[in-house]
């Protein structure tokens, strides 16, 4: 056992570094702890605070959740959350509250325009050279047409 006494900064560093019980640290510093705490006021109050730091997290975190299992588990859990909804649907559900009904209205007037367009469709109904123009416009480059310039 040293000879010299615990200054109140070892006795912190102590605290901080093994918690508030004092079967938990190295004989030797626990000994001249008990010696510490016999004879300051400091270091009883800042014992009580570890203390009462330390009971506040074991109620705040029960035992169970601290566990390497437990944890891995709950971040695996959150991240795979996270990562299964589409960056769009995401954007959606959790974006700006004033952005929303824009979103939601670009997703649904082409549904609607397209269901429309669909049930209007009549085969065989399609002017053919409405059609062929169309088609042509679509497929060919516009500048080869005579007309076009």
């Amino acid at each position: 056992m040293h000879d010299t006494r615990m200054t109140l900064d070892e006795f912190e560093a102590h605290v901080d570094r093994h918690g508030a019980v004092l079967a938990r640290w190295p004989a030797d510093a626990a000994e001249r702890a008990r010696h510490m705490l016999a004879t300051s006021n400091d270091a009883r109050e800042l014992l009580a605070e570890a203390r009462g730091i330390a009971a506040l997290l074991d109620e705040a975190l029960p035992g169970a959740t601290l566990t390497t299992g437990a944890l891995r588990a709950r971040i695996l859990a959150r991240v795979t959350h996270v990562t299964a909804r589409s960056r769009a649907l995401s954007w959606l559900l959790d974006g700006s509250p004033i952005l929303r009904p824009i979103a939601i209205a670009s997703v649904l007037i082409p549904l609607f325009l397209g269901y429309a367009i669909g049930v209007r469709y009549q085969p065989g109904g399609v002017n053919e050279d409405l059609a062929s123009d169309v088609s042509l416009l679509a497929f060919a480059d516009y500048e080869t047409y005579s007309d076009a310039n």
